[in-house]
């Protein structure tokens, strides 16, 4: 096994992600066990936060339908436009939707993922993230579901990454030195 990162500072252990992710699952099971549900994954960060519910809701014989989106943020746009790609607004026309991120920092990419569903004119619209950062909001984007709330730093593990490494960590921990 390799050494730790010395620049990494764990925040949450694998047991308490799993226990919280568990819990959530718990809950999306009591709110999506009878409706014929959308779920919204923001690639690729919340992949594996979205495998870890699905996979537990399949278990208990609940199989919503899963879509993945791209967003990212426009270059030189002075607000930090997101690009969103990958739906039709209108496959959420009349069905509940999750959308699943993995991180509500900003709030920008969860503001554009919810206007494009709401242009579907969906039933209903809920959020769930694995990490919230209130701290550095600049959109009230509200969050139905919410794994662990944090504060400043740069969060990897569980999906999450800085330049596409340490997604594959099972528990959660800063990156010092990066904001």
């Amino acid at each position: 096994m390799a050494a730790p990162d010395p620049k990494l500072r764990e925040i949450v252990s694998a047991e308490a992600v799993r226990a919280r992710i568990d819990e959530i699952g718990e809950r999306l099971y009591r709110d999506y066990a009878d409706t014929p549900a959308v779920f919204v994954v923001i690639a690729e960060g919340a992949r594996r936060f979205a495998k870890a519910l699905v996979d537990g809701l399949t278990a208990r014989n609940v199989h919503p339908d899963v879509i993945f989106l791209r967003a990212h943020r426009t270059v030189g746009s002075a607000l930090g436009e997101v690009q969103v790609h990958g739906a039709d607004p209108t496959v959420f026309e009349d069905r509940d939707v999750l959308i699943l991120d993995d991180i509500a920092d900003e709030g920008r990419t969860l503001e554009a993922v919810s206007a494009l569903v709401e242009e579907g004119e969906p039933r209903t619209q809920s959020v769930a993230v694995l990490v919230s950062k209130l701290s550095r909001r600049k959109v009230d984007i509200p969050l139905d579901y919410v794994g662990f709330e944090v504060d400043d730093g740069w969060v990897v593990g569980f999906g999450m990454d800085l330049d596409e490494r340490y997604r594959d960590l099972d528990y959660l921990a800063v990156v010092d030195g990066v904001d």
